[in-house]
């Protein structure tokens, strides 16, 4: 039976071949070998002397799936979850908050290092998949959830110089993705403004709206496109106006959006004449149901008062 290893290599030589289909399929197999069987924190046996860039990974899975991921981002390449269903499960269940677990990974420190750094860079994949899809609110939810599980973990985020392998590999795709978050928010923002001021209304994410002023999109190939409508991918804080894909919903009205608690209580005001409003409401709403009953009834009692003097 082929180790995880013997699959990688060929990987490597089907895609030195030009078979890139191949090459994808025997990565997956590489990576669910290397899950199942092996020991998931051992080195890649590398030849003596090799040369390999400093962000690339010294343990086996993490080379591996450096490639991986790697096709699913190369836009020459085009493999997505409708032509690559199988590929796109096994990346979606390294999502942080995927059911799925990997007790082999978890066992020791440096596995749970390895699992962390995969967790991340599915993320940021998974955000790239969907902004490739003009799905831009997904995009900035996966990169947020990506980068939130980074910054739980110092080995991401705070470098010693002279890092290697596959915490650079790991910071280095962090950077780049937080640029790309700090793009979608800063277009929300600049849209906002523009629709704020056609119809006084904050955008929602999610929401489609049409722009006064049509945008040029340039998509992973290159090719630039006009676009009149764009789905924000950002709610406001009710306090601040600050915008982000993942802000608290308030628990009263579970409609109006705060970045933090402290933005919640001091928009408390706000959330009060809410609350006093529909307490208002409520009380007004059985007052005039107790009313029309009352009259009801008297009338009701009327008519048959009446009926019966008749009767005598």
């Amino acid at each position: 039976m082929s180790t995880g290893f013997a699959l990688f290599q060929s990987a490597e030589m089907k895609y030195y071949q030009g078979n890139t289909a191949s090459a994808f399929d025997y990565y997956q197999k590489s990576i669910k070998k290397i899950l199942k069987d092996e020991i998931p924190t051992a080195k890649a046996p590398l030849p003596a002397g090799t040369k390999v860039p400093d962000d690339m990974p010294q343990e086996l899975l993490g080379m591996v799936w450096r490639n991986f991921v790697g096709f699913f981002r190369d836009p020459n390449m085009n493999f997505t979850e409708e032509n690559s269903p199988q590929a796109y499960k096994l990346l979606n269940s390294f999502r942080p908050g995927a059911t799925k677990g990997y007790p082999r990974l978890e066992r020791t420190e440096r596995g749970r290092v390895l699992l962390t750094g995969m967790q991340v860079t599915a993320a940021l994949t998974l955000g790239l998949l969907a902004w490739d899809k003009r799905d831009r609110a997904t995009a900035a939810k996966r990169y947020r959830e990506g980068i939130e599980l980074a910054n739980k973990h110092q080995a991401f985020v705070r470098l010693p110089p002279g890092t290697k392998g596959w915490e650079l590999y790991v910071y280095h795709d962090l950077q780049e993705v937080k640029d790309n978050l700090g793009i979608i928010v800063a277009n929300d923002e600049i849209n906002a403004e523009l629709v704020k001021g056609a119809s006084g209304e904050e955008p929602k994410r999610k929401e489609v709206v049409d722009l006064p002023l049509p945008q040029v999109r340039v998509d992973k190939t290159g090719v630039a496109t006009v676009e009149d409508t764009v789905k924000f991918a950002t709610n406001a804080c009710a306090k601040c106006g600050k915008r982000d894909s993942k802000l608290l919903v308030c628990s009263v009205c579970k409609k109006v959006h705060y970045c933090n608690t402290g933005c919640q209580r001091a928009d408390w005001k706000y959330v009060t004449l809410s609350l006093l409003s529909r307490s208002l409401t409520l009380m007004l709403i059985v007052k005039n149901t107790q009313d029309f009953l009352h009259q009801t009834l008297r009338r009701s009692y009327d008519v048959v008062t009446r009926l019966k003097k008749k009767d005598r």
